[in-house]
């Protein structure tokens, strides 16, 4: 039997929408609204144990950011231990990745 440590912080991933791209008048063919590219990722190690709470902590972080409203933050991987104290977080701290 395996016995696997539980986290000791967690990646986020911020997930940021791409910009709306407005129909320019010579280009009838394209719908008046699209999407003008693949949406861009920021990664933050987060050292809190529960992951809903290390959502929190980099909502906040994240909180003066413009636009931060329409991000969505999830968790994407697990930090040991030993992978917080390599990274040098301190308990509840929140740092690009």
């Amino acid at each position: 039997m395996t016995d696997k440590a539980s986290p000791a912080g967690w990646v986020a991933q911020v997930t940021i929408p791409g910009k709306p791209d407005v129909r320019l008048a010579d280009a009838p063919w394209r719908p008046p609204i699209m999407v003008a590219g693949a949406p861009l990722f920021q990664y933050f190690n987060v050292a809190i144990a529960a992951p809903d709470k290390a959502i929190e902590a980099t909502a906040k972080h994240l909180e003066n950011s413009p636009e931060a409203e329409t991000w969505v933050i999830s968790v994407v991987r697990k930090l040991s231990a030993a992978e917080i104290a390599a990274l040098s977080l301190e308990a509840g701290e929140v740092k690009p990745a």
